[in-house]
């Protein structure tokens, strides 16, 4: 009988988990040690090389406590020896943004780089499936091979190593690692120092001979090595032993050399998304673990996103100077939220509170830089309007809404004026009458205070569908006017509101939607549903023989609207048992009450709501149904560049899986159960559909990390069985979601999406209120400049869709993309400024579908402090 030797690539690596059921503390305190042995065992041994899982942010720390070691560090990684990047950290993909991603790597390339070298494979060793559009991610950055673990099923894929494409086209080779990272196993005998080859016989010779059936590739994978390891100083040795007792030809290798093994041209082609558990797990329902860390991010997110690095950009083109090292800080202190098992949620509640508190550090430095960038361009432009206000536009849509927005005034009743003198139409929520500061003077006596018998005004508003130009900024101002010219919201006493798009009316303890334009109505349009959860961190798993609860009365608190803005809002109490019983049976007879408060804003063509529970039980999963009014056949949902149809695939059982294959997926953003019906949300990340109802879910109650044995998840636990109590998540939690109706381009639900969720901050130049924004009370100096520059670009070419404004390291990188299925051609103006994702120069005609371009701003680029 013929033998099938091939070549066995043996990799020296660690899979380095930041935080799990540990925090990034101890990852540290152990990597201390860990890293100098390999250091010294690099050094000391020529013969292997080393990867640090591909994650930069693991030196950044360890050279950040051990500086002396850098000289030493650089070289090993200049060498090749220890190999770094692309990554800052391993990303939970499903769970951030597109933007996020890209300063992922824009930063881990940047600090691999700075080593002295980054390595040339996208590796996703762990992280728990991933988008359909990654090897875009890579081609933008030059990446040329991608290395990933999850998601592959032989089935859908074909063998192992393929060209992946992109929905744009582009094709990255790939390779699967479809039994893991840890075919020689630390714990089974990998380390040279506790090497017994029974272990190989046992666990990894078998296992290779299994890929051997699933790959026809002459070049077959081993990695050696395993969850935060210490190297084997001896690699090599272990490597010849091993080779000896094996028919296969054994190489020490490298990531690298081994993807260069791998010839592209006879590779099948593979499209799609990595999202099968056949496997391995994928955690399908992962993205309703520990809402807290999904909502924190997303607001972290958006503040960067859309608000501070535009900011920025437009500051810099006004010839002003922002210290990007500390929007560099607040990325890599969000990044660092997005590791592996950190965004994901399946982490210890020690754990978990150290991920919120870097995602608001995060946000709390970017509201910090939007704050001086705002200074600086309102001190320099218009300075005798003292009651001025900077509006900034971070999406793709000419006009955008600011709400609950405070404003100071000198009067009770004010106007608000555009640069052009025009007045801007706004809603007062509220005001207060506060007595100015008293007036204290330090004398050689004491302090002598003086009292002040004047007053100013503070005032809530929001501003509706407001002109701000698309990438750019605009100034208003207050004047004086008459009482009877404010706009406030006057109740009502029907049980219905309405605008020239939609009628609400609740009617027999629900809602009913009346679409004007089609003349279609949807009764009962919400519903709750609300269910057992005897799964864990890592995966919702329903108790058997329980029954969903679905909820769809609501008590009537009143409504109110004015011209510009109409609302309801609605009560419900629900009864639901509190907990599941010790023995996993069944839920426990003791009930308690669970309050939900329901707010509806109509905003045009949008229907906003704003959701409200206090949770007082645990161990349970609540969703929102929202009735479609038609049956649901398959829902698209957004992804980086543009949106992937999935349909329901009613698979019944996890037999030949490893775990549940549920028809329960991830978006980002947006929802189109319908060609006329688009569902938006805010921090929101898992949806389902049935019959006519699209589900999102709101929140997953669990009490472990992980737990044995679950129905949708038979066998042992995921991670560790630990508890977790904080992350049932009682108390009051708010939750986000719009609805607009009607057909649109690709394009255009992008927009209305980034109009909604895009919340315009009000920065105002004032001498009251020193507190409104943390650095008011700061002195500065700030250089008199003319504020010339008022948008980033002129105009946007119909079908493309802003993604976002990179300000990282002194460029100015503005990107776009074309959601659509149709391509579109670039602007000629356009063509001297187009780059990759690291800023460097590139050719191109058109996009293709589900494409995206970069453009580099030569003119808003400035050194920083």
């Amino acid at each position: 009988m013929k033998k099938d030797r091939r070549v066995i690539h043996a990799v020296s690596h660690t899979h380095w988990d930041r935080e799990w059921y540990f925090t990034t503390i101890d990852t540290q305190v152990l990597a201390v040690k860990a890293f100098t042995e390999l250091v010294e065992a690099l050094e000391g041994n020529e013969h292997f090389d080393y990867h640090l899982d591909a994650q930069s942010s693991l030196l950044v720390d360890y050279l950040q406590i051990k500086p002396e070691m850098t000289a030493r560090v650089r070289k090993l990684v200049a060498d090749k020896r220890l190999l770094v990047g692309p990554w800052y950290t391993q990303p939970d993909l499903f769970a951030i943004s597109t933007e996020s991603m890209f300063r992922n790597l824009r930063i881990g390339i940047y600090h691999a780089k700075q080593a002295g070298y980054c390595m040339d494979v996208l590796y996703l060793p762990d992280t728990f499936g991933a988008h359909a559009q990654i090897p875009q991610l890579a081609s933008a950055f030059g990446l040329n091979n991608i290395l990933i673990r999850r998601g592959y099923d032989r089935d859908l894929m074909g063998p192992p190593e393929l060209m992946w494409q992109a929905a744009n086209g582009e094709q990255v080779k790939t390779v699967v690692m479809p039994y893991g990272y840890m075919l020689g196993h630390p714990e089974r005998g990998a380390r040279y120092r506790n090497f017994d080859i029974n272990h190989f016989h046992v666990e990894t010779f078998p296992l290779l001979e299994r890929m051997k059936q699933l790959s026809d590739s002459e070049h077959l994978l081993c990695p050696i090595g395993g969850d935060q390891v210490s190297c084997d100083k001896d690699f090599e040795k272990l490597v010849a032993q091993v080779g000896c007792h094996s028919e296969d030809d054994w190489r020490v290798s490298n990531y690298e050399a081994f993807m260069a093994a791998i010839e592209p041209d006879s590779l099948s082609i593979y499209q799609g998304e990595f999202r099968s558990p056949r496997m391995a797990r994928v955690h399908k329902s992962i993205g309703s673990s520990r809402y807290d860390i999904k909502k924190a991010n997303y607001e972290a997110e958006a503040c960067l996103i859309t608000l501070v690095e535009p900011m920025i950009a437009l500051a810099r083109a006004n010839g002003f100077r922002v210290p990007d090292e500390m929007l560099e800080k607040a990325w890599r202190l969000l990044l660092e939220s997005h590791a592996h098992d950190s965004a994901g949620g399946c982490n210890s509640d020690e754990t978990n509170r150290d991920v919120v508190h870097r995602c608001r550090q995060a946000q709390q430095i970017g509201e910090a830089l939007y704050n001086l960038c705002a200074r600086l361009l309102l001190q320099n432009h218009d300075r005798q309007n003292t009651y001025r206000f900077l509006l900034t536009n971070g999406t793709s849509s000419p006009r955008i809404y600011s709400r609950d927005q405070v404003l100071i005034s000198a009067s009770p009743a004010f106007s608000i004026l555009d640069n052009e003198g025009a007045s801007v139409p706004f809603v007062l929520l509220d005001q207060q009458k506060i007595n100015r500061p008293r007036h204290v003077l330090l004398t050689p006596d004491g302090e002598v205070e003086t009292l002040s018998d004047e007053f100013y005004y503070l005032n809530r508003i929001d501003i509706p569908d407001v002109t701000v130009p698309p990438m750019g900024m605009a100034q208003f101002r207050l004047e004086s006017a008459t009482a009877d010219s404010m706009i406030t919201m006057r109740p009502l006493t029907q049980s219905a509101i309405e605008n020239s798009r939609y009628k609400l009316t609740w009617r027999d303890g629900n809602l009913d939607l009346l679409d004007k334009f089609s003349g279609d109505t949807i009764e009962r349009l919400i519903r709750l549903a609300d269910i057992a959860n005897d799964g864990d961190l890592y995966d919702f798993s329903p108790l058997a023989g329980d029954e969903e609860r679905l909820f769809d009365q609501f008590e009537w608190l009143g409504a109110s609207q004015c011209e510009r803005k109409q609302e309801l809002r609605l009560s419900a109490t629900l009864q639901l048992p509190e907990a599941i019983n010790s023995q996993r049976t069944e839920r426990v007879s003791q009930q308690r009450p669970v309050a939900i408060k329901l707010t509806v804003t109509l905003e045009d063509d949008v229907i906003r709501f704003a959701l409200a529970v206090d949770n007082q039980v645990r161990e349970h999963r609540m969703q929102v149904l929202i009735n479609t009014g038609k049956a649901i056949t398959s829902v698209k949902a957004d992804m980086p560049f543009g949106w992937i149809e999935r349909h329901n695939q009613n698979i019944t059982s996890a037999s030949g899986y490893a775990e549940m294959p549920v028809d329960t997926e991830p978006f980002m953003h947006w929802l189109s159960a319908h060609e006329d019906y688009h569902v938006y949300a805010r921090g929101l990340k898992e949806y389902e559909y049935s019959g006519s109802d699209l589900r999102l879910t709101l929140f997953r109650g669990a009490g472990f990390v992980g737990k044995d044995d679950l129905l949708y998840r038979p066998g042992r636990a995921s991670g560790h069985v630990l508890a977790a109590p904080e992350a049932n998540l009682t108390g009051w939690l708010h939750f986000e979601f719009a609805l607009s109706l009607g057909k649109r381009s690709a394009a255009a639900v992008v927009i209305s999406q980034q109009k909604y969720s895009f919340n315009a901050l009000l920065w105002q130049w004032q001498e009251e209120e020193k507190h409104l924004h943390r650095l008011d009370n700061f002195d500065m100096e700030i250089t008199q400049k003319p504020v010339t520059v008022w948008s980033l670009i002129d105009e946007i070419p119909q079908g493309l869709v802003w993604s976002g404004t990179d300000v990282l390291y002194g460029k100015t990188l503005l990107r776009f993309c074309n959601p659509a299925a149709q391509p579109i051609d670039i602007p000629q103006s356009w063509k001297s400024l187009l780059c990759n994702a690291l800023g460097e120069p590139i050719n191109k005609d058109r996009l293709t579908a589900f494409d995206h371009l970069t453009l580099r701003l030569a003119n808003t680029e400035a050194q920083s402090c």
